[in-house]
């Protein structure tokens, strides 16, 4: 990434408390749980906005692409947030930003980006987003 994002870029924050074990040996969140944090926001935010069923759906979204770089540390017990924008929208893919800040701080600890492929759960093949999915994206493109 480029430049580091702030905070009034991603139209949508999801809150998100931090547990004992998201901490690494080091003290602080682990980067996986980074991501986990993430794909949580996102799904959270897909069932919630979009009606999204990732159990029993007639589509379900795949991570085929992820990336992040990290800026500061955070650990248990702060509340996290995590900022969620849509990139881009085509076809049955959308591309995500995220990011993850503190509560209340304009700069986040990490940013980064994940693309999600949709696809009809019976075949696994490319889905047309349906239509509530794609208003959801739509709103998160701000």
């Amino acid at each position: 990434m480029s430049a580091t994002p702030e905070r009034h870029h991603y139209p949508h924050v999801h809150p998100l408390p931090t547990r004992w074990q998201d901490n690494d040996v080091n003290g602080h969140i682990a980067s996986a749980t980074v991501y986990a944090f993430f794909d949580s926001a996102v799904q959270a935010y897909l069932i919630e906005h979009a009606g999204l069923d990732p159990q029993d759906g007639e589509v379900v979204g795949f991570v085929v692409s992820s990336g992040c770089d990290f800026f500061a540390s955070a650990a248990f017990p702060e509340c996290l947030e995590v900022g969620l924008r849509a990139a881009r929208v085509a076809g049955s893919s959308v591309e995500y930003q995220l990011a993850l800040f503190k509560v209340g701080e304009a700069q986040p600890c990490a940013a980064g980006r994940m693309v999600q492929v949709f696809v009809e759960r019976a075949t696994g093949q490319p889905a047309s987003l349906p239509t509530a999915l794609q208003g959801a994206l739509v709103a998160l493109q701000g």
